[in-house]
């Protein structure tokens, strides 16, 4: 699954429950959108591990 922290913006996949976010370790995470899934994927196939979209950021 795909989640998004909604303090720092840190998108990430987990197998299972997540309960806090890796980069931050709070534990404000939900599901990740359809277009944050997208994000990731994109940059994971160009070798890229991470993506952080802070509030009014668009990609």
């Amino acid at each position: 699954m795909t989640y998004s922290c909604e303090d720092c913006g840190f998108l990430f996949c987990r197998v299972g429950a997540a309960k806090e976010c890796p980069s931050c370790e709070k534990n404000n995470i939900r599901s990740a959108t359809e277009d944050e899934i997208g994000w990731l994927q994109k940059l994971l196939e160009q070798g890229k591990p991470t993506l952080r979209i802070k509030e009014g950021q668009t990609l």
